[in-house]
């Protein structure tokens, strides 16, 4: 196939040092913005006076609306449009409006209900009812009840995760947290917590869920994708409310017995090192505690002293604002449209690997936590004693299930977007096909699953890394590895012309999948011009022979201690020629069909595996003090056999979970740039971590 690429390697190395660079440092996942002119409100419900108090978190300026008799709880639509508010006394929920502050139904539920969550699109509302040991689902379109599960004994507060799938509910009485099927409202399971289980919150990202348990004074962590309690944190006396921040950063619990609100360390990079890092005293008997869309202020419903206390999140500094009798629950919300970015493609953006934060020696399994590379573990014992527990769902959820391995810490969540979610439709194993029309494990082809996404949100960008399984990359790289181990001859003879082969296939077939997609976007509404589509390349996992810091002849330490087995030779083969070719093709099909693209070839330079600049994790390093990103390897073991000593051997050559933080960033920095450029290439920063990229764009 004859044709001239749209640029050349000098170009690109050349524009290395070019000026037009755009850094991304210290980048991390953020709430959708609110629409101008509004931050966002609170909303308090009054038990005493059966009112509702409103805050502008923009003006402070207060407004009352009167709903039912005894309302204890509050929710707020996704798209801050609707509040539902729950009637303890009355056994009803209060639909209101939020523009107009009117309540524009009233819906019959099960008694005393105690709490409310909607789904992730606001078109379901659901309802704990604490005298009837059930959830009632409501239909926001009718107002009405469409559904009634039994749960366990007094159920009381609720959460649904960020993808609307699953929700879980506290079961005061039961001292459980009951996981529903919010489609099928099936028990998936029954989670044993602490003492008298209240109010709990889930993080941004979906990955745990926070109980406080009044009796115990502690709050339980829920790993959301193995349904597992990996952590139990000591806070103040009689807990009562918990909200997490929309970073994802920290969490704030009310103590209602020590008039407490405590800040909790949630970073999403941690699983089982959450701790408690300040404490603010607040009005007297705290109930509940909510955080401002934008991050900044913290809003606590004081039950006897018939206040809100607002917390500057910064200063931790505390003012109060009037409400009615008997404040006892609180939300918040902000008027916006839901938008959403999508990733679709095979495992190198599903997020495969992102277990794993570095490397640790091959050969070992000392000290359970594998030296602290293994995000997966949980319920740690003593350092150095063996004694982790360890579950992948931790990392991959239940995507770990049907092998699509999609972690939380994959390219499009790891992300800086402002976009109200970020949905990871890719799937490990896929090609072309599985975009277009072919389903994968058990999932529908990720156009099918696109189509969706795009009639319930308004969908802002589309990345698209797919073509390597058409190629045949993971086989190249496997056979090389067992070249080397079995002594034989290199693998760039036997695999040269398979890869020329696979090369011009997939280079057709990427094309056909951005006309599907390009289809199904049209089909749903949309211009071209209403979201950005970028297509994405690959980078190189190893680097030049010369940059493998074991001896070629030295096997031992090539394949147990660095797990690097290749030819010096054939790693030129794949990092001087595969990798960029891959680039090159995909870049001639970005411009051809008129997408950006975003060269990702080079982003790892420095970090590959067994890169003399990089080095694995040592003794030092636990996984409460992980080895840090700026020195780590980014991409995991190259490995051509079933025997692999940690992890499994589909997570062999991926981009880890530094590796995932850095096309994030660089992904981040992509939807920054806003000239009409439209091919792009991320390099990292030497010496620097993966929250540090530069963007460059490149005629």
């Amino acid at each position: 196939m004859a044709r001239n690429l749209p640029r050349r390697t000098a170009r690109r190395m050349a524009a290395g040092a070019a000026a037009i660079g755009l850094a991304a440092a210290g980048l991390a996942v953020t709430a959708a913005p609110a629409m101008a002119g509004e931050l966002g409100f609170a909303y308090i419900t009054n038990t005493e006076s059966n009112t509702v108090t409103t805050i502008s978190v923009s003006t402070g300026g207060t407004a009352t609306i009167r709903v039912g008799n005894g309302p204890s709880a509050v929710a707020i639509s996704p798209d801050g449009s609707l509040a539902y508010v729950a009637n303890t006394a009355a056994n009803t929920v209060s639909a209101i409006r939020t523009d107009t502050r009117s309540v524009i139904a009233t819906i019959a539920v099960g008694n005393q209900p105690a709490g409310v969550a909607f789904n992730a699109l606001g078109t379901r509302v659901f309802v704990t009812n604490a005298g009837s040991n059930t959830i009632s689902a409501i239909d926001t379109t009718t107002n009405r009840v469409v559904a009634l599960s039994a749960v366990g004994s007094a159920p009381t507060g609720i959460t649904v995760t960020p993808d609307g799938t699953t929700a879980y509910v506290a079961n005061t009485n039961s001292n459980t947290v009951t996981v529903l099927d919010t489609t099928t409202y099936q028990r998936l399971a029954e989670i044993k917590v602490g003492t008298r289980p209240g109010r709990l919150a889930v993080t941004p990202d979906g990955s745990k869920v926070l109980v406080v348990n009044t009796g115990s004074g502690d709050v339980s962590v829920l790993d959301t994708g193995s349904n597992l309690r990996i952590q139990t944190v000591v806070v103040g006396s009689g807990p009562t409310g918990i909200a997490v921040a929309p970073d994802g950063l920290r969490a704030f619990v009310s103590n209602g017995a020590d008039d407490t609100v405590m800040a909790l360390d949630t970073d999403p990079a941690t699983t089982d090192s959450i701790e408690v890092r300040w404490s603010v005293r607040v009005g007297h008997r705290p109930t509940a505690v909510a955080v401002s869309p934008d991050g900044a202020k913290i809003y606590v419903s004081n039950s006897e002293s018939n206040t809100a206390s607002v917390i500057d999140a910064t200063t931790a500094l505390v003012t109060t604002a009037d409400v009615d009798t008997g404040p006892a629950g609180v939300a918040t919300g902000v008027p916006q449209t839901l938008t959403a970015a999508v990733s679709l493609g095979d495992s190198f953006i599903s997020g495969v690997a992102g277990r794993w934060q570095g490397n640790g020696v091959r050969e070992t399994l000392s000290g359970s936590d594998i030296l602290g590379t293994d995000r997966a573990v949980y319920r740690c014992g003593q350092l150095g004693t063996n004694t982790c527990k360890r579950e992948p769902k931790i990392v991959y959820g239940r995507s770990f299930d049907n092998k699509c391995l999609r972690s939380y810490s994959a390219q499009i969540l790891a992300a800086d977007l402002p976009v109200t979610r970020r949905i990871n439709l890719a799937c490990s194993g896929a090609d072309t096909s599985n975009i277009i029309a072919t389903p994968l494990k058990g999932e529908p082809p990720q156009s099918r699953q696109l189509a969706q996404v795009a009639r319930n949100y308004r969908v802002k960008l589309i990345v698209l890394n797919v073509g390597g399984n058409d190629i045949g990359f993971r086989d190249i790289i496997t056979t090389c590895v067992k070249a080397y181990l079995r002594g034989t001859a290199r693998c760039k003879g036997e695999k040269a012309t398979a890869f020329t082969n696979g090369l011009v296939r997939a280079e057709a077939n990427v094309t056909l999948a951005i006309d599907k997609v390009r289809e199904v976007m049209n089909a749903a509404g949309y211009n071209r011009d209403d979201y950005r589509f970028v297509l994405q390349s690959y980078p190189s996992p190893v680097p030049a022979g010369a940059q493998i810091r074991y001896p070629e002849a030295n096997t031992y330490d090539r394949y147990q201690v660095g797990g690097c087995p290749v030819y010096n030779s054939d790693a030129d083969w794949v990092r001087n020629v595969v990798v960029p070719k891959i680039g090159d093709s995909m870049e001639y099909v970005a411009d051809q069909r008129e997408v950006e693209f975003l060269d990702v070839r080079d982003l790892f330079s420095g970090h590959e595996v067994c890169a003399r600049s990089a080095a694995q994790a040592t003794n030092y390093d636990n996984h409460l003090k992980p080895q840090l990103g700026n020195e780590a390897e980014w991409a995991r073991f190259l490995d051509g056999t079933p025997f692999v000593g940690q992890g499994n051997v589909d997570e062999s050559v991926h981009p880890n979970y530094y590796g995932q933080q850095a096309l994030g960033s660089c992904l981040t920095a992509l939807y920054q740039y806003t000239g009409d450029k439209r091919n792009h290439l991320c390099r990292n920063v030497p010496g620097k971590g993966a929250e540090h990229v530069v963007l460059d764009q490149i005629d």
